[in-house]
Protein backbone atom coordinates (compact mmCIF):
# COMPACT_ATOMS: atom_id res chain seq x y z
CA UNK A 1 0.00 0.00 0.00
CA UNK A 2 1.16 3.58 -0.96
CA UNK A 3 0.62 6.61 0.82
CA UNK A 4 1.29 10.03 -1.30
CA UNK A 5 -1.20 11.69 0.77
CA UNK A 6 -0.21 10.60 3.96
CA UNK A 7 -0.54 13.43 6.93
CA UNK A 8 -0.96 12.34 10.70
CA UNK A 9 -3.65 14.69 11.16
CA UNK A 10 -2.49 15.75 14.12
CA UNK A 11 -4.52 19.65 13.88
CA UNK A 12 -7.74 17.36 14.09
CA UNK A 13 -10.16 17.74 16.59
CA UNK A 14 -11.40 13.88 15.86
CA UNK A 15 -9.98 11.17 17.20
CA UNK A 16 -7.07 9.64 16.14
CA UNK A 17 -9.17 6.45 15.54
CA UNK A 18 -11.75 8.05 13.83
CA UNK A 19 -9.04 9.69 11.62
CA UNK A 20 -7.21 6.99 10.81
CA UNK A 21 -10.45 4.99 9.70
CA UNK A 22 -11.83 7.87 7.26
CA UNK A 23 -8.18 8.02 5.85
CA UNK A 24 -8.06 4.28 5.44
CA UNK A 25 -11.70 4.37 3.86
CA UNK A 26 -10.05 6.87 1.48
CA UNK A 27 -7.59 3.92 0.76
CA UNK A 28 -9.82 1.41 0.01
CA UNK A 29 -12.38 3.57 -1.73
CA UNK A 30 -9.22 3.91 -4.10
CA UNK A 31 -8.67 -0.09 -4.11
CA UNK A 32 -5.54 0.44 -2.23
CA UNK A 33 -5.88 -2.48 -1.64
CA UNK A 34 -9.07 -3.49 -4.03
CA UNK A 35 -11.88 -5.57 -2.66
CA UNK A 36 -10.66 -9.20 -2.22
CA UNK A 37 -7.28 -8.75 -0.57
CA UNK A 38 -5.43 -7.83 3.06
CA UNK A 39 -4.81 -4.77 4.34
CA UNK A 40 -1.72 -4.38 5.74
CA UNK A 41 -1.33 -5.82 9.47
CA UNK A 42 -1.47 -3.84 12.90
CA UNK A 43 1.80 -3.97 13.21
CA UNK A 44 2.44 -2.74 9.70
CA UNK A 45 -0.49 0.16 9.82
CA UNK A 46 1.24 0.93 13.73
CA UNK A 47 4.40 2.02 12.15
CA UNK A 48 3.29 3.58 8.37
CA UNK A 49 0.74 5.95 10.59
CA UNK A 50 3.04 6.73 13.48
CA UNK A 51 -0.32 5.79 15.96
CA UNK A 52 -0.52 2.98 18.55
CA UNK A 53 -2.08 -0.49 18.51
CA UNK A 54 -5.41 0.91 20.14
CA UNK A 55 -5.86 3.37 17.93
CA UNK A 56 -5.64 0.81 15.26
CA UNK A 57 -7.61 -1.46 15.98
CA UNK A 58 -10.06 1.00 17.50
CA UNK A 59 -10.05 2.47 13.63
CA UNK A 60 -10.81 -1.36 11.76
CA UNK A 61 -13.97 -1.79 13.93
CA UNK A 62 -15.04 1.28 12.60
CA UNK A 63 -14.38 0.15 9.07
CA UNK A 64 -15.76 -3.37 9.96
CA UNK A 65 -19.59 -1.49 11.25
CA UNK A 66 -19.49 0.04 7.94
CA UNK A 67 -19.13 -3.02 5.92
CA UNK A 68 -15.80 -2.29 4.25
CA UNK A 69 -13.46 -4.71 6.15
CA UNK A 70 -14.10 -8.29 7.99
CA UNK A 71 -11.65 -9.43 10.95
CA UNK A 72 -10.15 -13.33 10.72
CA UNK A 73 -8.27 -14.20 13.35
CA UNK A 74 -4.57 -15.99 11.57
CA UNK A 75 -5.71 -14.39 8.57
CA UNK A 76 -5.67 -11.14 8.50
CA UNK A 77 -7.59 -8.36 7.59
CA UNK A 78 -9.68 -8.43 4.13
CA UNK A 79 -11.15 -5.89 2.15
CA UNK A 80 -14.96 -6.54 1.18
CA UNK A 81 -16.31 -3.62 0.23
CA UNK A 82 -15.07 -0.04 -1.30
CA UNK A 83 -18.27 1.41 0.11
CA UNK A 84 -19.56 1.85 3.47
CA UNK A 85 -23.02 0.17 4.17
CA UNK A 86 -26.05 3.52 4.58
CA UNK A 87 -26.73 3.15 7.84
CA UNK A 88 -24.86 3.47 11.26
CA UNK A 89 -24.87 0.30 13.47
CA UNK A 90 -25.15 0.45 16.86
CA UNK A 91 -24.87 -2.63 18.99
CA UNK A 92 -26.73 -3.73 21.90
CA UNK A 93 -25.33 -5.61 24.23
CA UNK A 94 -24.30 -3.61 27.83
CA UNK A 95 -23.62 -0.31 29.08
CA UNK A 96 -20.22 -0.36 27.13
CA UNK A 97 -21.84 -0.45 23.97
CA UNK A 98 -23.97 2.68 25.23
CA UNK A 99 -20.86 4.48 26.42
CA UNK A 100 -19.32 3.31 22.56
CA UNK A 101 -22.19 5.00 20.80
CA UNK A 102 -21.96 8.09 22.80
CA UNK A 103 -18.02 8.06 21.67
CA UNK A 104 -18.71 7.30 17.69
CA UNK A 105 -21.90 9.49 16.70
CA UNK A 106 -20.42 12.47 18.48
CA UNK A 107 -23.24 15.23 19.54
CA UNK A 108 -22.97 18.75 19.02
CA UNK A 109 -25.09 20.92 21.21
CA UNK A 110 -27.30 24.04 19.97
CA UNK A 111 -29.15 24.58 23.39
CA UNK A 112 -28.93 24.34 26.84
CA UNK A 113 -31.33 25.52 29.23
CA UNK A 114 -32.26 24.55 33.18
CA UNK A 115 -35.79 22.99 32.90
CA UNK A 116 -38.06 21.10 35.31
CA UNK A 117 -39.45 17.51 33.57
CA UNK A 118 -43.42 18.75 32.31
CA UNK A 119 -45.27 15.71 32.82
CA UNK A 120 -45.88 14.49 29.27
CA UNK A 121 -41.90 14.54 28.86
CA UNK A 122 -41.72 12.99 32.28
CA UNK A 123 -44.00 10.29 31.62
CA UNK A 124 -43.03 9.22 28.31
CA UNK A 125 -39.29 8.99 29.84
CA UNK A 126 -40.52 6.62 32.70
CA UNK A 127 -39.93 9.52 35.95
CA UNK A 128 -41.99 11.77 37.89
CA UNK A 129 -42.24 14.87 37.01
CA UNK A 130 -40.33 17.87 38.50
CA UNK A 131 -36.68 17.64 39.79
CA UNK A 132 -34.38 20.31 37.85
CA UNK A 133 -32.53 19.05 35.41
CA UNK A 134 -29.92 20.82 32.57
CA UNK A 135 -31.33 19.97 28.99
CA UNK A 136 -28.85 19.71 26.61
CA UNK A 137 -30.13 19.40 22.82
CA UNK A 138 -28.13 18.84 19.73
CA UNK A 139 -27.65 16.54 16.83
CA UNK A 140 -25.20 13.80 16.94
CA UNK A 141 -23.07 12.39 13.75
CA UNK A 142 -19.90 10.65 12.69
CA UNK A 143 -17.68 13.55 10.80
CA UNK A 144 -18.10 13.49 7.34
CA UNK A 145 -21.67 11.99 7.09
CA UNK A 146 -25.45 12.81 7.53
CA UNK A 147 -26.66 13.48 11.02
CA UNK A 148 -27.53 9.93 12.73
CA UNK A 149 -29.73 11.60 15.21
CA UNK A 150 -31.27 14.73 17.16
CA UNK A 151 -31.05 14.31 20.91
CA UNK A 152 -31.90 15.22 23.91
CA UNK A 153 -30.35 14.90 27.37
CA UNK A 154 -31.48 15.80 30.64
CA UNK A 155 -28.89 16.26 33.09
CA UNK A 156 -29.85 15.89 36.84
CA UNK A 157 -28.73 19.19 37.85
CA UNK A 158 -26.21 18.16 41.42
CA UNK A 159 -24.66 16.79 38.45
CA UNK A 160 -24.94 18.75 35.39
CA UNK A 161 -21.25 20.12 33.95
CA UNK A 162 -20.48 24.02 33.39
CA UNK A 163 -22.32 25.19 30.63
CA UNK A 164 -18.89 26.19 28.89
CA UNK A 165 -17.85 22.62 28.76
CA UNK A 166 -20.44 20.75 27.08
CA UNK A 167 -19.09 21.52 23.45
CA UNK A 168 -15.96 20.46 24.72
CA UNK A 169 -17.25 16.64 25.77
CA UNK A 170 -18.65 15.71 22.12
CA UNK A 171 -22.00 14.00 24.29
CA UNK A 172 -19.22 12.24 26.89
CA UNK A 173 -21.72 13.34 29.51
CA UNK A 174 -21.97 10.71 31.24
CA UNK A 175 -18.48 9.65 31.36
CA UNK A 176 -17.66 13.05 32.60
CA UNK A 177 -19.82 12.73 35.38
CA UNK A 178 -18.61 8.93 36.03
CA UNK A 179 -14.57 10.67 36.36
CA UNK A 180 -14.99 14.17 37.40
CA UNK A 181 -18.35 13.78 39.78
CA UNK A 182 -17.72 10.29 40.74
CA UNK A 183 -20.99 9.05 39.90
CA UNK A 184 -20.71 5.90 37.61
CA UNK A 185 -23.48 4.46 35.77
CA UNK A 186 -24.66 0.83 36.94
CA UNK A 187 -27.87 0.48 34.72
CA UNK A 188 -29.65 1.96 31.70
CA UNK A 189 -32.99 1.08 30.81
CA UNK A 190 -33.49 1.52 27.64
CA UNK A 191 -37.14 1.90 25.10
CA UNK A 192 -37.06 1.91 21.56
CA UNK A 193 -39.92 2.98 19.30
CA UNK A 194 -40.97 3.08 15.76
CA UNK A 195 -42.68 6.39 14.32
CA UNK A 196 -42.62 9.42 12.06
CA UNK A 197 -40.55 12.44 12.15
CA UNK A 198 -41.77 16.18 12.98
CA UNK A 199 -41.14 18.72 11.07
CA UNK A 200 -38.54 20.02 13.01
CA UNK A 201 -36.57 16.31 13.44
CA UNK A 202 -37.12 16.35 9.79
CA UNK A 203 -35.12 19.70 9.16
CA UNK A 204 -32.56 18.72 11.76
CA UNK A 205 -31.77 15.87 9.88
CA UNK A 206 -32.10 16.73 6.32
CA UNK A 207 -34.93 14.31 5.96
CA UNK A 208 -38.77 14.22 4.83
CA UNK A 209 -41.46 15.64 7.13
CA UNK A 210 -43.29 12.22 8.36
CA UNK A 211 -40.01 9.83 7.30
CA UNK A 212 -39.93 6.92 9.08
CA UNK A 213 -37.80 7.33 12.43
CA UNK A 214 -36.74 4.91 15.39
CA UNK A 215 -36.68 6.60 18.85
CA UNK A 216 -34.39 5.71 21.44
CA UNK A 217 -35.69 6.86 25.52
CA UNK A 218 -32.91 6.11 27.91
CA UNK A 219 -32.51 6.49 31.92
CA UNK A 220 -29.20 6.37 33.39
CA UNK A 221 -29.12 5.12 37.11
CA UNK A 222 -26.06 5.30 40.11
CA UNK A 223 -25.51 2.40 41.93
CA UNK A 224 -28.07 3.63 44.61
CA UNK A 225 -30.83 3.65 41.53
CA UNK A 226 -31.01 7.42 41.51
CA UNK A 227 -31.34 8.89 38.03
CA UNK A 228 -27.88 10.15 36.52
CA UNK A 229 -29.33 11.82 33.43
CA UNK A 230 -32.16 10.90 30.68
CA UNK A 231 -31.77 11.11 26.95
CA UNK A 232 -34.65 11.28 23.79
CA UNK A 233 -33.16 10.39 20.30
CA UNK A 234 -34.55 9.90 17.04
CA UNK A 235 -32.92 8.43 14.34
CA UNK A 236 -33.59 8.28 10.29
CA UNK A 237 -34.97 5.36 9.91
CA UNK A 238 -32.65 4.39 7.19
CA UNK A 239 -29.44 5.75 8.73
CA UNK A 240 -29.51 3.79 11.95
CA UNK A 241 -29.47 0.22 12.69
CA UNK A 242 -29.58 -1.52 16.14
CA UNK A 243 -27.55 -5.19 16.13
CA UNK A 244 -27.59 -8.16 19.15
CA UNK A 245 -26.32 -11.23 19.35
CA UNK A 246 -28.55 -13.66 21.65
CA UNK A 247 -26.68 -16.47 22.87
CA UNK A 248 -28.94 -19.62 24.41
CA UNK A 249 -28.06 -20.99 27.70
CA UNK A 250 -26.86 -24.20 28.26
CA UNK A 251 -29.54 -26.47 29.56
CA UNK A 252 -28.96 -28.80 32.27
Amino acid sequence: MTHPDHEKGEDSAAPRYIWLAETLKKRIAANDPPVGQLLPTEHALCETYDVSRHTVREALRLLAEAGLIVRRRGAGTLVISTESKAAFSQRLGNVDDLMQYARDARLTPERTAMVALESTMARSLGVAPGGEYMKVSGVRGVPGQPPIAVTDIYIRADLAPPVEKIVEMNGLIIEWIATTRGIATARVDQSILAGAMTEREAEALGCEPGASALRTRRRYYDQGGRVIALSDSVHPGDRFVYEMTLLREAEF
